[in-house]
């Protein structure tokens, strides 16, 4: 990717040559991640670039189409990650030294709108016009100090229920909602909104016609469980600066896309669990004049996310269906819907006209932007990534896992160069999560390099598996781990991998799963990071804690249920050893969890070791620190796997494999 690089590792610190050398170009290259705005012949590709500093930098790259049809890199503007199309350019977000709203025009100079101290939480432009509205999350410290009582102090104060770590280090307690024009110079104008007593904006806005805009709201019980809807507000004439709430029955509505000419915003509608039936999405789109909320049906039960309109007025969304992300436009006259195809599985995507600007990717090939048009197929590339081929191949194999109600899958990565000398199996994080997609940090190949197989696991609640998101709602242990346990043992023995060594990992709800399963598995090892291991603690410390009480229940009534799938003591088998790492800024899950395992693991005879990161959050993306994991990983693993053929116990580990047996596709 065109994106500004940070310098290699320093001489002699790669023992793994190939392995190594693999990770290096994987953590310096920048890393696609989405497509900000779309329109014309102009596409900004939102990227994070590799620092010289060990930081990651968003960075927005413009791509631009020639007079002879070519795309090429035309600017960049570091430090700036969101962004919408206007009239003539677009209008970034650079969070640098404060936050500053610019418009960018190709081949003009840039121009600086609006500088504030608050951070940008949502753009939205108006359509029809010149006008972008901005909802910006400022720190009121009258707010934050009732009665004056931590005057001269730093201390943010709550009585409520929502209050978060993250919150606590950055503070929002008021919100402004701008008005700025591009087509001429000015102060922007505020909106005089006032948010309902004991609810929160989101910062998410949209255009329901040139007049109407909808804002999205939280608002959280002191039980924990939050709920998500909208605020109406009439920008124009005499509209009440308190807006008209709109709430939905039973459904959240989040990530607004709204039509190029106004009149109808489409939402991910997700359904409020009851009783033990776990959630699901659906598309949904808003008419803004009526505020009639049509909820649209989903092709062969896919969860539908929109992700913009055309210019004929078909809505455009993404659902993954097992190996795969894919497009599928719906046709609001017809009611039907129809399937683009595109060349991989879809990152992300923004929508123009009647084209889609799509970055792609599979787990064997790594991101690349593509131009497509949704009426024929066609695509242009504008952009790749520059990484060295794979070590190896990948298939997607199917799985039939007993007492799982439909398919399940798991990749396969194997080595070119000889059979497999080891077996590592990868979990994902999520749980809403797959596979689908390149992954700049849990990258199987340099395993792979190593001469390893990996598994890449998809158990019950991955996305594109919805008949078996019943299997793994509120029963992480019971459920998704006795399905992710045998789903590795089919796997092993379908590939003849039964003899080798085996070793587990995961990050965040992986790593729970790295270590859930140890126990029947038997790896020779471990690595999870960030796991979320005791659910009661997690739930009541978690800057997410609404999403543990969303799926298990209220903590107090329901605490014999969190602590029936939280990992039991002694899950892995004594001398195992076992790497923990958690970054220390983590407000997911608290540092304390790894912390406490890592002692509690010491106790009960496990090798373990843990490695804590000062300047992480709850994912590891440094590129240093990704790099010192691999090595770390990587020399754990030549550690504990015997050569080919020498291990005493080979075959007693992994029984047989049940089911109905997979099926292998092949990309």
């Amino acid at each position: 990717m065109t994106a500004p690089t940070a310098e290699k590792a320093p001489p002699g610190q790669t023992p793994f040559g190939r392995a190594m050398g693999f990770v290096e170009e994987l953590v310096l290259e920048p890393r696609a991640g989405q497509v900000a705005a779309f329109g014309g012949d102009e596409v900004l590709l939102g990227v994070s670039a590799p620092a010289p500093d060990n930081a990651l930098v968003p960075t927005l790259v413009a791509y631009a189409r020639d007079a002879a049809g070519a795309w090429s890199p035309v600017w960049t503007m570091p430090y700036a990650d969101e962004a919408v199309r206007v009239p003539g350019g677009f209008v970034c977000v650079r969070r640098r030294q404060g936050q500053s709203l610019v418009l960018r025009r190709t081949g003009g100079p840039e121009r600086v709108l609006h500088h504030t101290s608050g951070r940008v939480l949502g753009l939205a432009d108006r359509p029809g016009t010149a006008d972008v509205v901005c909802v910006v999350g400022v720190a009121d410290a009258s707010v934050r100090h009732p009665r004056g009582l931590f005057a001269g102090s730093d201390a943010v104060w709550s009585d409520g229920s929502d209050l978060s770590l993250g919150a606590a280090r950055r503070p929002l307690d008021a919100w402004r909602v701008l008005l700025l024009t591009t087509s001429a110079d000015g102060a922007p104008r505020e909106l005089p909104i006032e948010v309902p007593a004991g609810r929160q904006l989101t910062g998410e806005a949209a255009w329901a016609g040139a007049g109407t805009l909808l804002l999205g709201m939280c608002a959280q019980s002191p039980g924990g469980v939050r709920r998500f809807s909208l605020l109406a507000v009439a920008v124009d004439g005499e509209g009440s600066p308190h807006g008209r709430p709109l709430d939905f029955e039973g459904l959240d509505l989040c990530y607004p896309v709204q039509h190029p000419r106004g009149g109808s915003v489409a939402y991910l509608g997700t359904t409020v669990p009851s009783g033990d039936e776990p959630p699901a999405q659906i598309a949904c789109v808003l008419d803004g004049s009526t505020g009639e909320l049509r909820r649209l049906t989903e092709p062969g039960g896919l969860w539908q996310r929109p992700a913009g309109w055309t210019r004929s007025g078909k809505l455009v969304c993404t659902a993954e269906d097992g190996p795969r992300r894919s497009v599928h436009v719906y046709d609001p006259d017809g009611g039907g819907w129809t399937t683009v195809p595109v060349g991989g599985s879809v990152l992300h995507l923004r929508v123009w006209d009647e084209y889609a600007s799509v970055l792609v990717s599979t787990p064997d090939v790594p991101p690349a932007l593509d131009v497509v048009d949704l009426r024929t197929g066609a695509a242009e590339r504008a952009e790749t990534t520059r990484l060295p081929p794979v070590p190896g191949r990948a298939a997607h194999r199917t799985q039939r896992v007993g007492g799982v109600a439909g398919p399940l899958a798991s990749w396969l990565c194997l080595p070119d160069d000889g059979p497999a000398r080891a077996t590592v199996v990868f979990f994902h994080g999520g749980p809403f999560k797959s596979w689908t997609e390149w992954s700049w940090r849990w990258n199987p190949w340099p395993f792979v390099a190593q001469g390893y197989a990996v598994a890449l696991v998809e158990p019950p609640l991955s996305l594109g598996y919805g008949a078996a998101v019943g299997a793994g709602w509120r029963a992480w242990r019971t459920g998704i781990a006795a399905a992710a346990a045998e789903q590795v043992r089919m796997l092993r023995a379908d590939a003849g991998l039964e003899a080798t060594d085996l070793a587990l990992m995961g990050g965040s709800f992986g790593g729970y799963l790295a270590l859930a399963t140890a126990a029947e598995l038997r790896p020779r090892l471990v690595a999870a990071h960030a796991a979320p291991l005791d659910f009661v603690q997690v739930a009541a410390g978690s800057d997410v804690g609404w999403q543990w009480v969303r799926e298990y229940g209220d903590l107090a009534a329901r605490e014999a249920d969190y602590l029936a799938q939280s990992l039991p003591r002694r899950p892995v088998l004594p001398g195992t050893r076992v790497l923990l790492s958690h970054g220390v800024h983590d407000g997911l899950v608290p540092p304390t969890e790894t912390l406490r395992a890592h002692r509690s693991l010491l106790s009960e005879g496990a090798r373990s070791e843990v490695a804590f990161f000062p300047t992480e959050a709850h994912p590891l993306s440094r590129p240093g620190n990704v790099r010192a994991w691999y090595r770390w990983a990587l020399t754990a693993c030549a550690d504990e796997f015997r050569p080919p053929g020498t291990r005493p116990d080979a075959g007693t580990d992994a029984g047989p494999a049940a089911g109905t047996g997979a099926g292998e596709e092949r990309w």
